[in-house]
């Protein structure tokens, strides 16, 4: 028995330790943006252990039922206009975003590693260096893969073959911009819906309408500016803010080398 003890004893710490590592995810990566005003990836049931999906609202702009289909494929979900970015001062902003991390980052997840989680995004590239976004995880990026991507949600930013927006708001596609693109100046923001107009400016005024400008990334409790919107909010959230005991405790490295050492002499003794 005190073998087997050891031996699972160890695994499990590992796997204590792995599970809070996946918590603390940073590194490098690329901001896009888009606005395709489909239901969010993150507003539907089971993505995550989270409170709840990620709101999404009818074409009053009124929350609707989670069960709801999107509007992208002949549902009556699609994206709340308050899920938009916002100015703070001349060097912060909050915002949501479509997220894809690579999996060696994540553990290998996927959606559950990210949906509704917020993240710090420090622009490291001009003329954005020095300014910084607090972003949730509303969506995915799921069109590239090859690196860690965070497609902010950017009225007249991006739009697709879908004609959702035009369903959603009873105007004409082409009102969002062109395909794959978006508007073309902020002049092009007035024919917005009033409610995205001041969102749409955003882009050319603190984001400096820039094309893929990189980032550094780390997670970070979420604000309740983010969560009011979406009303989504992460199982993890607490330990992430440290209101309850972490599940990763800090293990000296000669305690986990003499752990590696008691397990691997039971190993040989089996």
């Amino acid at each position: 028995m005190k073998v087997h003890y050891s031996v699972f004893g160890f695994l499990d710490l590992v796997a204590v330790l792995v599970s809070g590592a996946s918590l603390n995810i940073s590194g490098e990566a690329v901001t896009t943006r888009f606005w395709d005003c489909c239901k969010p990836s993150c507003g539907w049931k089971a993505k995550a252990p989270f409170s709840r999906p990620v709101l999404s609202c009818g074409i009053d702009d009124k929350p609707i039922d989670i069960d709801a289909g999107t509007g992208c494929n002949g549902g009556s979900a699609y994206q709340c206009s308050n899920q938009q970015p916002w100015k703070v001062n001349d060097t912060f902003s909050y915002g949501f975003a479509g997220v894809f991390i690579k999996p060696e980052l994540t553990a290998g997840k996927i959606e559950d590693a990210w949906c509704c989680a917020c993240y710090q995004l420090d622009f490291t590239s001009d003329p954005l260096k020095g300014k910084t976004m607090i972003v949730q995880a509303s969506n995915t990026a799921y069109d590239v893969t090859s690196n860690n991507r965070f497609s902010l949600a950017i009225p007249g930013g991006n739009t697709t073959s879908h004609d959702a927006c035009a369903k959603q708001y009873g105007v004409d596609q082409k009102v969002f911009g062109q395909e794959n693109s978006g508007i073309r100046s902020e002049n092009d923001c007035d024919n917005l819906p009033d409610n995205l107009k001041e969102a749409c400016k955003w882009r050319f005024e603190w984001y400096k309408d820039q094309q893929y400008p990189s980032v550094n990334f780390k997670r970070v409790p979420c604000p309740t500016e983010l969560t009011s919107k979406t009303q989504c909010t992460r199982n993890d959230e607490a330990e992430l803010k440290g209101l309850v005991p972490s599940q990763a405790p800090v293990v000296s490295p000669s305690i986990l080398l003499a752990t590696l050492g008691v397990t691997m002499t039971c190993l040989f003794l089996v």
